[in-house]
């Protein structure tokens, strides 16, 4: 879920607060989400919010994921990882973002980032998109086949198309890379993620919301439509989170 105001001039300045987040999530009938800043890349301001909510006596599990831009001179880059450095003990992992920051995530300026995920054990939430000379899920793959102690969430299936998102399984699948699970928000065709369950295996598939640019509603009905066990739906809807980031902020259950 993203929380704040968005700059990306297509997403006309959506905007949302964890308060409003965690409503939309017990109306959906769900106990806990992964956190990221929007495009404004507010780390310290979701951290604020987070601890807040659970001051105050949210009992769902929140993880958090800060927003990391590349370092290059100049630029805020190396001021996140700074700061993730600095506040350790609340991330659960790092999102960056290919297509915003336009460099592949393999390029030298995401070095860093990867290293530190790689040193921390952290997880790797990377944008997979349509642009395939910067976002593809073939650069994720490869970083993650680089820093085998990280563990790389591919978001979007691998790349919100069916061929992408099937690709994308099917590289995974064949060179057995075992650090990279996949959610698939953004994604209408629930039919490819039943099919790529059935490839890789359910532990391997979480379901992602986008919120606030799309509902968590969205994707509990699009699970609710596979053909697939109910143990592996229930996997893909709580389970695999649960054990892919480990202890959520404020030690909830």
């Amino acid at each position: 879920m993203h929380i704040g105001t968005w700059d990306h001039e297509d997403f006309l300045g959506r905007r949302c607060t964890l308060e409003d987040a965690i409503s939309v999530l017990e109306e959906a009938g769900l106990d806990g989400a992964a956190l990221v800043p929007t495009d404004q890349c507010d780390n310290a301001g979701l951290l604020e919010q987070a601890q807040a909510s659970l001051a105050r006596g949210y009992s769902g599990a929140l993880w958090f994921f800060p927003w990391v831009r590349p370092v290059v001179e100049g630029q805020p880059g190396r001021e996140d990882l700074d700061w993730v450095e600095a506040n350790l003990d609340s991330v659960t992992g790092l999102k960056i973002h290919p297509s915003l920051s336009r460099y592949r995530v393999t390029d030298e300026v995401f070095r860093p980032a990867l290293e530190l995920a790689d040193a921390k054990e952290l997880v790797v939430l990377v944008h997979c998109g349509r642009w395939q000379e910067i976002a593809s899920f073939r650069f994720a793959v490869e970083a993650a086949q680089r820093h085998p102690r990280a563990k790389f969430l591919l978001a979007h299936g691998g790349g919100d198309t069916p061929p992408l998102a099937t690709a994308a399984c099917e590289m995974v699948a064949e060179l057995g890379v075992d650090n990279v699970s996949f959610e698939f928000s953004g994604l209408r065709e629930y039919w490819v993620i039943e099919r790529n369950v059935r490839r890789l295996g359910a532990s391997r598939y979480l379901m992602g919301s986008d919120y606030c640019l799309a509902h968590p509603r969205m994707y509990l009905g699009a699970v609710a439509g596979m053909n697939l066990s109910t143990a592996d739906k229930e996997r893909i809807l709580g389970t695999n989170a649960v054990e892919l980031f480990g202890k959520p902020m404020g030690g909830a259950a």
